[in-house]
């Protein structure tokens, strides 16, 4: 994904801002560090984020990493589990806020346009639940007014399920943009939610409104969105009949 037009002050992972910001400042004793001091740190880290948030001006953007890691996540369950060759990032990965966790490429686009404050997600995969667990309520986020996706694998599709929380609780329903042939791939891989006439009577899921993506720009809540698309990738890293392809995805531009 390209952002030829945005520009961002990097302030670290996971956000991008164009300004300053200061926090709070606070400490607990490393010595007895318990469960519920980490989770009083926790509480006080966003409440400090929230109440910077809070005095942002009415027409800061942002970009908000949701995720940065590859399909499987860091840290591995394959390299924890093995007693002769444990790597130093997937046991540090383990630590409380350590910054070797790594979760599904994601990212969410905050911005002010003519009809106010809007939230726009880019991919949703299969740790969405745990990355929006941890960004949402630090960054003061609680509305998803929009989902782009870029490509039907489970690290981008993965996590459509996790959006009923939403659509149950905080809005009626969530626009997504994806390209018709992955629409197409999830109309198997997500079909109750795609025609939800299959679900069963009273059972909760996302309602989620589809809208396909062709090759012109196209307008997602006041946010002009560019395609350079196809793109050809490399999936994969072994090459043969099994394993390894090629496929087109879709490199986007926004224009604020």
């Amino acid at each position: 994904m390209g952002f030829p037009h945005l520009h961002f002050q990097d302030m670290g992972s996971p956000l991008l801002r164009s300004q300053e910001m200061s926090f709070p400042s606070f400490s607990l004793p490393k010595s007895g560090f318990s469960p519920f001091k980490r989770i009083l740190q926790a509480c006080l880290q966003s409440n400090a984020r929230r109440n910077a948030d809070a005095n942002l001006q009415a027409d800061q953007s942002e970009i908000i990493f949701m995720g940065t890691g590859t399909s499987e996540g860091i840290p591995r369950l394959s390299c924890l589990t093995n007693p002769s060759n444990k790597c130093p990032v997937c046991s540090k990965a383990v630590e409380p806020g350590n910054k070797n966790r790594r979760l599904n490429t994601s990212l969410l686009i905050r911005y002010h346009g003519p009809s106010g404050r809007r939230n726009i997600l880019i991919d949703v995969g299969k740790f969405f639940y745990h990355s929006s667990l941890r960004w949402f309520p630090a960054f003061g986020l609680r509305t998803i007014d929009a989902v782009i996706i870029t490509h039907s694998h489970a690290d981008a599709i993965g996590g459509l399920d996790d959006l009923r929380d939403w659509t149950n609780n905080v809005q009626p329903y969530i626009p997504i943009y994806v390209a018709e042939r992955d629409f197409e791939v999830m109309k198997k891989t997500h079909y109750y939610l795609v025609d939800t006439s299959v679900v069963t009577p009273g059972a909760a899921v996302s309602e989620l409104q589809f809208n396909i993506i062709h090759k012109e720009p196209f307008i997602v809540n006041d946010l002009k969105v560019l395609i350079n698309f196809p793109v050809s990738i490399e999936l994969g890293s072994f090459f043969s009949s099994s394993f390894g392809f090629f496929r087109p995805v879709m490199k986007f531009e926004f224009l604020f």
